[in-house]
This record gives C-alpha cells, sequence and structure tokens, in this order.
C-alpha cells in the first residue's frame, strides 16, 4: 500500500494526523497500481494552477536513483525511498558501510539496495544534509507547534480549556477511555462481521499444523532462525488456502503474493505471537520448548536488525495495543499488495487489499470512538510502510548467508537461489567490465553495476 493510497484512506475518514505522515522506502513497481490505488498527481483537475502543479510534480525526478520525486527533502529533490533511506542511515556516516564493488556503484531504481556506501554517499553528492534530520525531541516539539497553532487558528483558549486538551490527548494516546463517557460506536455489518470471522477462523485453525523441526533454539544462527520461520510459513501457506477471495486467483498469483510478502508475513505474524509478560514469541498451542526469547532472536538477527525488529514489534503490540484481529487484519492487506512482482491480476488483488483496509476501519469503528480512531487508523496503515523497510533489512542479510544450508520450502519461499544468483551475476559483470577497461586503456573510462 503507497503512501497516496494511506493518504487517501485517511482523508476519506476523517483521519488525518501529522504524526503518523513518516516517510518510508517505496517498495517499487507501485506506477503499475490499477486506478483506483494510484495518487492524486493522476485525477483530473479543476483549473489550470492545480493541474500546472501536478504537472510539476510529476516532472521531478530523486537526484540519486533517478525514481519519481515529490520534491525536497533534506535540502535536494529525492524520491520516498532514498529520503527514507537517508534519514536512517545520513547519521551513521559513510565509514559505517563498505562498498563491494570499489565505490563506483551506478544508483537506479533497480539496484539502489545492493550498495548502502554508495548510496549514502549519492545522497550527500546532490546536497541532502543530515543535519535537518530531526531527532525525537524535535519531533515532538515540531508536532506541539502544530498543535498549538492549530488551536489558535480556530480561536483562544483559556488555561483551563488547555490543560483538558492535554488530559484528553494523554487518554487518547493511553486509550484510558473513560467509561462515564458515552462512545459512539458503530456495530459490525453481518458482511462485515462473517469476512473478519473468515480470516480469524482461518488463522486459529492454521495453527493446528504440528511444529516438525527441532531446530535448535539456545544460539541460534541467522540460517537456524530461517529454518524455525519454516512453521509460520507454513501456517501462512495453510491459513491463505482457507480464504475464498484467496483461492479465486491464479496459483501462480497465489504463489507470487505468498513470495513476494513472505517476509512481511512473517514479521506480522511475530507481532501476534509475542508475549509481553514473557518477553518470547509462541503461538498458542506449541509446547513452551518452541519459544523463542528475545535474547535468542538478538544472537540470530545480530544487535541491529533485531532492534529495529523489536521496535517494529512493540509498537504494534504496546503502543497501539493491536489486539489479534486487528494484526491478522494487517496480515491480509500485506499479502494482497498488487506491487508483487509477476502479478497478472493486480486489479483484482488491489480491490482484495482496499477491501481489507476498509474492514479493518470498520472493525475499528465497533471497537473504539471516533477521536480514538483519528489518531489510530491512519498509524497502522503506516506500519505496513514501516514493514517495507524492514523487508528491505531481512533481505540483505539473507543475501549472504549461504542457502545450501536452508530447508527447501524457505529456500523457495525466500527465494534465496535466485538471490545469490543474481548478486553473483551482479559481480560477474562487474568484473567483466573492469577486464574490458584494462584490455582497452585508450577508452573513456566507463564502470557500472547492474
Amino acid at each position: 500500500m503507497d503512501l497516496s493510497t494511506i493518504h487517501r484512506w485517511s482523508s476519506n475518514s476523517g483521519l488525518t494526523d501529522d504524526a503518523s505522515r513518516e516517510s518510508f522506502d517505496d517498495p517499487g513497481g507501485m506506477e503499475h497500481m490499477p486506478h483506483h490505488y494510484r495518487s492524486l498527481d493522476h485525477s483530473p483537475t479543476d483549473g489550470m494552477g492545480c493541474g500546472k502543479a501536478r504537472k510539476n510534480k510529476e516532472d521531478k525526478y530523486c537526484g540519486v536513483c533517478g525514481d519519481r520525486a515529490l520534491g525536497y527533502n533534506f535540502d535536494a529533490i529525492s524520491c520516498e525511498s532514498c529520503k527514507a533511506f537517508f534519514r536512517r542511515n545520513a547519521p551513521k556516516g559513510l565509514e559505517y558501510f563498505k562498498c563491494p564493488y570499489e565505490e563506483k556503484c551506478k544508483m537506479d531504481v533497480s539496484n539502489r539496495r545492493f550498495c548502502k556506501r554508495c548510496r549514502l554517499r549519492k545522497c550527500f553528492e546532490i546536497g541532502m544534509r543530515k543535519e535537518y534530520i530531526l531527532t525525537d525531541e524535535e519531533k515532538m516539539r515540531k508536532r506541539q507547534r502544530i498543535e498549538e497553532n492549530r488551536q489558535r487558528s480556530t480561536g483562544k483558549q483559556t488555561p483551563t480549556e488547555c490543560k483538558f486538551r492535554d488530559v484528553e490527548r494523554s487518554k487518547m494516546q493511553s486509550m484510558d477511555i473513560s467509561s462515564s463517557a458515552a462512545p459512539r460506536l458503530r456495530p459490525l455489518e453481518p458482511e462485515e462481521e462473517s469476512a473478519i470471522n473468515e480470516i480469524v477462523s482461518a488463522y486459529r485453525q492454521s495453527l493446528e499444523i504440528c511444529v516438525e523441526s527441532e531446530v535448535s533454539r539456545h544460539h541460534p544462527s541467522m540460517i537456524e532462525l530461517v529454518n524455525i520461520a519454516e512453521i509460520s510459513v507454513r501456517r501462512v501457506i495453510d491459513m491463505s488456502k482457507k480464504i475464498k477471495s484467496f483461492k479465486a486467483l491464479s496459483q501462480a498469483d497465489q504463489i507470487s503474493l505468498l513470495k513476494g510478502g513472505s517476509i512481511e508475513l512473517l514479521i506480522i505474524r511475530s507481532v501476534i505471537t509475542f508475549d509481553v509478560d514473557k518477553m518470547q514469541f509462541l503461538d498458542p498451542y506449541d509446547k513452551e520448548k518452541y519459544a523463542m526469547t528475545t535474547d535468542q532472536l538478538k544472537m540470530g538477527q545480530g544487535s541491529g536488525l533485531f532492534d529495529e525488529h523489536m521496535r517494529f514489534v512493540k509498537s504494534l503490540a504496546i503502543d497501539l495495543q493491536a489486539d489479534e484481529t486487528v494484526l491478522i487484519l494487517l496480515l491480509m492487506i500485506a499479502l494482497y499488495s498488487p506491487d508483487r512482482p509477476q502479478i497478472t491480476d493486480k486489479h483484482y488483488v488491489a480491490e482484495e487489499q482496499e477491501r481489507y483496509a476498509l474492514l479493518l476501519l470498520r472493525y475499528l469503528e465497533s471497537k473504539h470512538p471516533p477521536h480514538v480512531i483519528r489518531w489510530m487508523y491512519p498509524k497502522l496503515l503506516m506500519k505496513l510502510v514501516d514493514i517495507r523497510n524492514l523487508n528491505e533489512e531481512h533481505s540483505q542479510v539473507l543475501l549472504k548467508i549461504n542457502p545450501e544450508g536452508i530447508q527447501p520450502l524457505m529456500k523457495e519461499v525466500l527465494d534465496l537461489n535466485a538471490e545469490k544468483n543474481k548478486l553473483a551475476k551482479c559481480e560477474n559483470d562487474h568484473n567483466t567490465k573492469i577486464e574490458q577497461h584494462q584490455d582497452q586503456p585508450d577508452q573513456p573510462e566507463c564502470m557500472s553495476i547492474c
């Protein structure tokens, strides 16, 4: 689900929230999405001024990778993907990263993920400035100023009113809604309740698949973590096969959705299985010996990737207090992503994604009053953006492991052989170009990485 879609969902439902409009890595291929998933830039315009403004937006291109850009980020024109990349990695500095290709990588949309050092260097070269990146404290002050300006624009308030507003905001964020206030809840329609029951039932039935692997969880490596995740993949596949709308797709599209979203689906499942009290991951019907503690997960993932993963888990499980139904609906929205590679029926997949996004909104309306949904729903949708960034980080780690030690199902689902072959091809092409350059010293220097 791209940024324009999330913004449209928020605005159509009156759910705008400044704090939720954060940047993200563009997963790529969004330009092929069906018309009802395209941004407002593609809509008809009323008046010359508006049309010209939208045309100017379409004419901007990222100075780092050449992807379409919406405007200036950190003092330079860049796409949303490079904007998010710069915000995450610029504070670390160039010295933190190493280039495997002699620092001569060519940056474009297809290979911008392969070398972080060259991508970050290109960001600095086009004028992106890391001092423009806001700290958490600065972000909080900015949000407070925005809120204060909004209140001033609607009229002055007495100190008592300001104090009351602060108390109400604190209540919303902690979801401690006073029982004395009569919340306006919208009950689910029968067809909505039936659709939600279908996926919740499918998820719970999938948990009946037994754990077959006896991989050690005491000091797991990344390879062992991948093999441990096989049971989760089997359960996701089993759940999907129990859903009518998924079975209506061609087998090729079913495989493409499961393979393309495998990492994202596993991450969302990890939130569902997370036990806050015991700080471990375990499905309800599994024995305690199959639990994965946070310490064990950190051993396998490494501190950097683990910290990002746990921030995502805690933001949903603790900060937003998302229940099982909310998380299963998010899992379905992530599953039906029309931008996955090799999807043929993109229109149908996009319609299903939109249907589950609407079901999520309707479910929240049946559980929470409007003032809670106004901030909660946009934040939940933005988690789908965060998970794309996590997906990229996990993919980079998986590229470095030896697929020979991976179970056949995981090797197939994660496309590990394909990724290894792709990386090997890039290295071979690069070496060939170096040899050609050495054989023809009189030719002008021209070296790129695929």
